[in-house]
C-alpha cells in the first residue's frame, strides 16, 4: 500500500515538471472524429467516428447524460462515482460504503440495470456486493455517463430489466494532422513537431470524516498515437451524523490508476486500456462484514472504425477481482468473534467480448447488428476459524465454488425517420444464459453435512433462454415539444447468489445479502429469469428559441414484472424486536409506477449581479408484490431537490453558486417480510461556489448545512453499531452524514 502510494504521489509530483512544456495552456477543445474532419483542428478527440449523428437519434428522452459541467461541480463533494448519477432523473441510490453505493433506476437495482464501465461489464464478486462495476473508476478520470431510464433500445444491453448506466473513462486527445505548407517550417513544440500534452492536478477536502482527495491526469499525443494516465487516491474516517453522533464503519480508503494506448488514422481507432484498483478496506455500516482488501486488474482491447456504410465498434476484455472481508476495528463489542475474525474471500472474473455495426441503410434508416460474449466466474469461500468446538471449524466453507455464469446476446435494431415530426425504433434481442456451480462444503459435516449433501445431489447446470423487445416512436410536432412513448420487454437470469447460495444456517445465510437490512439469505436453484414488461413515455417541452432559456421533461412509467426475483421465509433467528428473518429467493410476479420529472429555468438575465436560473428534479416510485400486495424493498418515496443558481464574471473569471435544498417524504410503504424500517421526512440545505480563471478552478460548499439528523430512505439498518453495543436496536435506520464542509482545486496545463 506505502509503495503504490508513494508512486501515484511521485507521478503527480512530477507532471507538473512534464507538463508545463505543453504547447498551449488553453483549454483542449473535443472534436469528433469523422470523414470530412479538418486538418485545421489543433487537436483531435478520439470519440467514436460519425457518433454525433447516431446519437441525436438513438438516444431516449428519459434519463439523460452527465458530463462536463454537471460532473465537474460533484466531483469535490464525493468519492463514489455512483452519486455523480444521483440527481438524474429516476436515478436513487442503496447506501453501501464510501465508494460503492448501488444504482436504482425506477425501483430496480444493482444486477437488474445494465452497468458498463468503458466496454466491460463489471459484475459484483462478493455475497453483498461490495464491489459494484461503478466502485472501479474514481470521479476525476469519469469523461461523461450516459443513463437510460425508460424505453431503452436493445442495443444498450441485454440480460437486465431496468435501467441502462454506459460509464466512459477519460478519452485520449491526439494532435492534428501536420499541414504541408511552403516557406519555412513552423515552429516546432518543445516535445518536436506535432506533440501535444495536456494534464491536471486536482486535489479535494471534506471535513466529515477528513476526508482527502488527490488525483492527476497526463495525455501525450502526436496525430496518430496517445498515452493517457489517470491517477486517485482518496481516504477517509467515519463520518459523523446530524447532531454529531459517529457512525461506525464508514471509513475507506481506495486507490486507482489506469493508462490508456491508443492509435488512430483517419477514422481507425484501436485503444488499449489497463486499470488498476486497490482499496485496503472499506466500511459497510448496514452489513455484518467490512471489505478488508479489493484487488483488480482490468484489459481492455478496443476498435472504433468509420466507414461508407457506417461505423463498426468491437472490444475484447478480461476484468479480475480478489475480495477480502472481515471487521474494521471500529465494530469493537462483537465479541463473538474469534481472535481472528471471519476471514471471507471471493475472487471474480469476467471476460468476454462486444461487436456492434451501425450501418446506414439511407437517408432515413439506421439498422443496428451487435453480438456480445460474457464469461463469469466465481470463487467464494470462508476458511475455518476458531477452536475444534466452534462453528467455524475445521473445513473450509465453500460458498460459491467454481460458479459459471455465461451470457450470449445477439440483436438487430432499426430506426427510421418517416419524417420532421415521427421516428420509430424496433428492436429484439436474444441473451441465452448459461450458468452452473460445483459441488460444496460447509465448515463441518456435524452442522452443514445434510445441507450440503441435499444441494450436491441436485443438478446445478442451468439454462435460461431470453428474449427482449423494444418498439418506441418519437413525436415532434414542433421546436416546442418533443414526445417518446413505446413498450420494452426486458428479461434476466438469475445472478450466481441467487440461485447457488445453499446453507440455511443463520451464520451463513447473513452473510448473503446485499439489501442492508440485517437478514438472511438463500439460493434457489428452481429460480425463472424475471420479465419486465414496461410502458413509457416522455414528454419535453423547450424553449423554442436560440436562447433555450427553459426546459421542462415529465416521464410517467408502468412495469408489470413476471418472476420478480423477491423473497419468502423460511425461518427465524432471534426474539424481540432484534429477531431477523431467514429468507429464500423466490419468484412472484410484480408490479411498479411512477413517474419522473425534470426541469430548468433561466430566470433573469443582470449586467451587475449576473444569470440566475432554477433547476429542480422530483420521481417517485411505487412497487408491490402482485400475489399479496406487499411493497417491494427499498422502494423510494417521494423525492426532489431544487436549486437556485447565479452565474457572474468577476475578477476575470467565471463564478458559479447555488442554494440547493433536498428533500424527501415519509417512507411508509416498506417490505414487512425483510423488517424494512420506516424513515421520516426530511429536508436538508446545500451550498456551492465554485471559481473558474483560465486552467484554474476552486470549488468550496457545504452539504446538510444546518447539521440535520436524518436517514436515507435507502440506506438499510445500522449493523455496525448494533454490534458495537452502541445502538440497542437491531433495525434502526442508518443516519446520514451531518453538515460536510467541502473544497476542491483543479489546475489544468
Amino acid at each position: 500500500m506505502f509503495k503504490l502510494n508513494s508512486l501515484l504521489l511521485a507521478g503527480i509530483a512530477v507532471l507538473p515538471a512534464s507538463i508545463a512544456l505543453a504547447q498551449t495552456a488553453d483549454p483542449l477543445p473535443t472534436v469528433e472524429v469523422t470523414v470530412s474532419r479538418s486538418p485545421r483542428q489543433p487537436q483531435v478527440s478520439g470519440s467514436t467516428p460519425n457518433a454525433g449523428a447516431e446519437r441525436a437519434l438513438a438516444t431516449p428522452l428519459a434519463g439523460g447524460v452527465v458530463e462536463g459541467q454537471a460532473l465537474a461541480v460533484q466531483r469535490p463533494a464525493t468519492s463514489d462515482s455512483a452519486s455523480l448519477i444521483s440527481s438524474t432523473p429516476g436515478v436513487s441510490l442503496y447506501q453501501a460504503g464510501g465508494v460503492s453505493s448501488l444504482p436504482v433506476i425506477h425501483g430496480l437495482n444493482d444486477d437488474r440495470n445494465n452497468i458498463v464501465l468503458g466496454g466491460v461489464p463489471i459484475t459484483a464478486a462478493c455475497a453483498n456486493h461490495m464491489n459494484p462495476p461503478m466502485s472501479y473508476i474514481d470521479p476525476n478520470a469519469v469523461a461523461n455517463i450516459e443513463v437510460l431510464t425508460a424505453n431503452v433500445p436493445v442495443s444498450k444491453g441485454g440480460d437486465s430489466v431496468g435501467g441502462s448506466i454506459i460509464v466512459t473513462p477519460r478519452q485520449p486527445v491526439f494532435a492534428a494532422p501536420p499541414i504541408v505548407t511552403k516557406g519555412p517550417a513552423p515552429a516546432e513544440g518543445p516535445f518536436g513537431p506535432g506533440v501535444i500534452a495536456s494534464g491536471s492536478i486536482s486535489a479535494a477536502f471534506r471535513s466529515n470524516g477528513g476526508g482527502f482527495s488527490l488525483s492527476g491526469h497526463a495525455n501525450v499525443a502526436t496525430d496518430h498515437f496517445s498515452l493517457v494516465y489517470d491517477g486517485a487516491w482518496t481516504k477517509s474516517g467515519d463520518y459523523h451524523a446530524g447532531g454529531g453522533a459517529l457512525v461506525r464503519s464508514t471509513e475507506y480508503e481506495t486507490q486507482n490508476q489506469a493508462a490508456t494506448l491508443s492509435y488512430r488514422n483517419e477514422d481507425q481507432i484501436i485503444a488499449f486500456r489497463y486499470a488498476y484498483q486497490n482499496i485496503p478496506y472499506q466500511g459497510f455500516v448496514n452489513q455484518y462484514m467490512d471489505m478488508l482488501g479489493n484487488n483488480a486488474n482490468t484489459y481492455d482491447l478496443s476498435y472504433k472504425g468509420g466507414f461508407g456504410w457506417g461505423q463498426l465498434e468491437a472490444n475484447a476484455y478480461y476484468h479480475i477481482t480478489q475480495h477480502y472481508m472481515n471487521f474494521l476495528p471500529d465494530r469493537v463489542g462483537y465479541v463473538t468473534a474469534p481472535p481472528t475474525g471471519m476471514p471471507m474471500y471471493s475472487t471474480g472474473q469476467d471476460y468476454g467480448y462486444a461487436i456492434k455495426g451501425v450501418i446506414n441503410l439511407g437517408s432515413t434508416d439506421l439498422l443496428r447488428v451487435g453480438n456480445e460474449l460474457h464469461l463469469q466466474r466465481l470463487n467464494d469461500w470462508w476458511p475455518p476459524v476458531g477452536s475444534k468446538m466452534g462453528m467455524m471449524c475445521c473445513s473450509t466453507f465453500q460458498n460459491i465454488n467454481n460458479g459459471q455464469r455465461n451470457v450470449l446476446g445477439t440483436y438487430v435494431e432499426w430506426e427510421r425517420r418517416w419524417n420532421q415530426q415521427w421516428s420509430t425504433l424496433v428492436g429484439l434481442r436474444n441473451d441465452t444464459v448459461w450458468l452452473n456451480t460445483g459441488d460444496v462444503q460447509g465448515y463441518s459435516m456435524m452442522m452443514y453435512g445434510m445441507q450440503a449433501a441435499a444441494f450436491n445431489a441436485q443438478d446445478h447446470a442451468k439454462t435460461d433462454v431470453n428474449f427482449d423487445a423494444t418498439a418506441t416512436a418519437r413525436f415532434s410536432p414542433d421546436a416546442f415539444s418533443q414526445f417518446d412513448f413505446g413498450y420494452t420487454l426486458k428479461m434476466r437470469s438469475p445472478n450466481l447468489y441467487e440461485r447457488y447460495t445453499w446453507s440455511t444456517n443463520t451464520m451463513a445465510a447473513t452473510m448473503n445479502g446485499w439489501f442492508g437490512d440485517g437478514n438472511g439469505y438463500v439460493g434457489n436453484l428452481n429460480l425463472k429469469p424475471e420479465a419486465a414488461n414496461t410502458i413509457a413515455a416522455t414528454a419535453r417541452w423547450t424553449d423554442p428559441s436560440a436562447q433555450k432559456a427553459w426546459d421542462v421533461k415529465l416521464t410517467p412509467y408502468y412495469s408489470y414484472v413476471q418472476d420478480y426475483i423477491d423473497v419468502d421465509k423460511i425461518g427465524s433467528s432471534g426474539k424481540g424486536p432484534n429477531a431477523i428473518n431467514i429468507l429464500q429467493f423466490a419468484n412472484h410476479d410484480a408490479e411498479l409506477y411512477g413517474f419522473d420529472l425534470s426541469g430548468r429555468a433561466l430566470i433573469v438575465q443582470t449586467a451587475a449581479y449576473g444569470d440566475f436560473s432554477i433547476s429542480g428534479v422530483a420521481g417517485y416510485v411505487r412497487g408491490w408484490r402482485v400475489d399479496n400486495g406487499m411493497s417491494l424493498y427499498h422502494m423510494m418515496p417521494l423525492n426532489g431537490k431544487v436549486a437556485l443558481e447565479n452565474v457572474i464574471m468577476l475578477f476575470g473569471g467565471r463564478v458559479t453558486s447555488a442554494v440547493e435544498v433536498q428533500a424527501a417524504a415519509v417512507k411508509s410503504n416498506v417490505e414487512t417480510i425483510r423488517l424494512e424500517p420506516t424513515t421520516p421526512a426530511y429536508g436538508v440545505v446545500n451550498l456551492r461556489t465554485s471559481y473558474e480563471i483560465q486552467n484554474l478552478r476552486f470549488d468550496l460548499g457545504v452539504e446538510n448545512l444546518g447539521g440535520t439528523l436524518y436517514y436515507n430512505p435507502l440506506g438499510g439498518i445500522d449493523i455496525a453499531d448494533y454490534r458495537a453495543g452502541a445502538n440497542a436496536l437491531l433495525h434502526t435506520p442508518v443516519a446520514a452524514q451531518g453538515r460536510t464542509v467541502y473544497g476542491g482545486m483543479t489546475v489544468k496545463f
